[in-house]
């Protein structure tokens, strides 16, 4: 027995080469992202009849989001529906997936009645 070689080397006869490193291929990635028309509005201005009034803010928010609205020529619902769309944005993948979901029933349901 070599002492020369301590563990497992010492009691090997045959040394096999290492096998070669073999990298994988890059594939294609493929990018997937939530429609951008997810909370697309109509071309034409809505009337009050077309929006539900199911949104309640604080006075200060109210005061900001008209603030904003008026700085931006913009309607008070686009102005949340711009603040919508970049705070979906930065959620994770699972969350944009419920939400699109619940957006797609919801709209499902009105094309139906």
């Amino acid at each position: 027995m070599n002492t020369n070689n301590m563990g497992l080397d010492s009691f090997r006869k045959k040394k096999t080469e290492r096998p070669k490193n073999i990298s994988p291929e890059i594939s294609e990635e493929i990018e997937r992202s939530m429609p951008e028309d997810l909370l697309k509005l109509p071309e034409t201005r809505l009337t009050s009849k077309d929006l539900p009034k199911s949104i309640r803010l604080p006075l200060n928010t109210h005061t900001a989001v008209t603030t904003i609205a008026t700085l931006q020529s913009k309607k008070i619902y686009e102005v949340i529906n711009d603040i919508v769309e970049d705070y979906i944005s930065e959620l994770p993948i699972a969350e944009k997936k419920i939400i699109k979901s619940s957006i797609e029933t919801v709209q499902h349901s009105q094309n139906n009645r």
